[in-house]
């Protein structure tokens, strides 16, 4: 079972940002210009006034969106843009362009740039994985190791090569390393995902970012954040079968040998308000019972050719040996063929996100897996 309290900063990038200029139609900075940014499913807002050259950054926003970005200066239009996507640790160029009230023109130019990729606040190379890629894409396991091989670098949960263990791997800023140090993350002997895929919001996979606050790794640090609720009460259920009956007996003309194997997913998700604006809350649940061969092949009865899953090793002595130290040594070997490895796995995570005030926000939460 893995339960720990973590009291620190977090560690990484857990949220997006919003940088631009505003200017006048002759190009020049306008000092001053006000920029709001609403989180539209949240209420959640975030502004920022203009420096002398007319820049703008807007930092620590929620990933996600839409965003409405509404930007104003004295003398001059109101505008307003609307259904603003961010990307975790990328920041979005918003340029915007206004002209003076007093003009007669019947339409205003708006000049405006969101490129997330050619950021110029982009620190290295990086991959980001949005909750519609990873709902879109498919997934056998259900974990995030599905989502980061599309990082062209990754081959598993190795990156460029280095052991997966010289991964530094976060949530929500918070280190999910396995302390052991026989495997990049909890439950990875075992083929269990640390945490619910239905409780990523976005994943980040970075490589050699020229970043202070991405440090800790060699081979790839993995970045997720995790969802948080909204003014709208939303929530799924679902359940995931695989078993033996589901996959192929042949390859290329080839019988291929099977034994029998189960594996059942089962989980839910629900999030929305407890005081509109102010406070949300989401919560996360999931269970998985896997059994499956600890081993495909068989001792030979004695005169069996040795292919497929036969082996050369007699069945006659591995019995023989069994009974020896049974007998001598009153040890019970159990069975050497035929048997399953079980595995079960429980994971909740729940969170609380408090909008205090434009200025400042708190979130709590708890994550659990056993």
């Amino acid at each position: 079972m893995v339960l720990t309290v973590q009291y620190s900063w977090a560690q990484g990038v857990t949220t997006s940002s919003m940088t631009g200029v505003i200017t006048d139609e002759q190009g020049e900075g306008l000092i001053g210009a006000s920029v709001v940014a609403l989180h539209t499913p949240s209420g959640t807002k975030y502004g920022t006034s203009t420096l002398v050259d007319g820049k703008f950054t807007i930092p620590n926003m929620r990933v996600g969106g839409p965003y409405t970005v509404t930007v104003s200066y004295i003398g001059f239009q109101e505008k307003q843009f609307n259904n603003i996507n961010l990307s975790l640790g990328t920041a979005a160029t918003l340029n915007v362009k206004l002209s003076q009230s007093t003009s007669q023109l019947s339409e205003v130019e708006i000049v405006s740039n969101k490129n997330d990729v050619f950021s110029s606040d982009r620190t290295g190379a990086a991959t980001n994985i949005t909750r519609e890629a990873i709902t879109a894409l498919p997934t056998i396991s259900r974990s995030i190791n599905d989502f980061t091989r599309m990082t062209p670098q990754s081959n598993g949960r190795s990156f460029g090569g280095q052991d997966n263990r010289m991964n530094n791997v976060t949530i929500d800023g918070s280190l999910l390393n396995s302390s052991f140090g026989l495997s990049d993350q909890p439950g990875g002997r075992t083929g269990v995902a640390p945490i619910s895929l239905d409780a990523i919001e976005e994943i980040q996979v970075n490589l050699a970012p020229y970043d202070v606050r991405q440090s800790g790794f060699t081979g790839a640090g993995v970045n997720a954040v995790t969802r948080s609720g909204t003014n709208e009460f939303t929530g799924s259920v679902f359940y995931n079968s695989q078993n033996d009956k589901l996959i192929g007996t042949k390859a290329a003309g080839e019988e291929v040998p099977s034994d029998e194997f189960k594996n059942t997913q089962a989980g839910f998700r629900i999030g929305g308000p407890i005081i509109k604006n102010k406070l949300f809350f989401f919560l996360n649940g999931e269970i998985e019972n896997r059994s499956e061969p600890g081993t495909s092949y068989r001792a030979n009865k004695g005169g069996e050719k040795v292919e497929g899953n036969v082996t050369r090793v007699l069945q006659s002595d591995l019995d023989n040996l069994s009974n020896f130290l049974r007998d001598k040594f009153n040890y019970e070997t159990g069975t050497y063929q035929g048997y399953n490895n079980e595995t079960k796995s429980n994971k909740i995570l729940a969170k609380l996100d408090y909008n205090i005030s434009q200025n400042h926000r708190a979130s709590l939460r708890y994550n659990m897996l056993d």
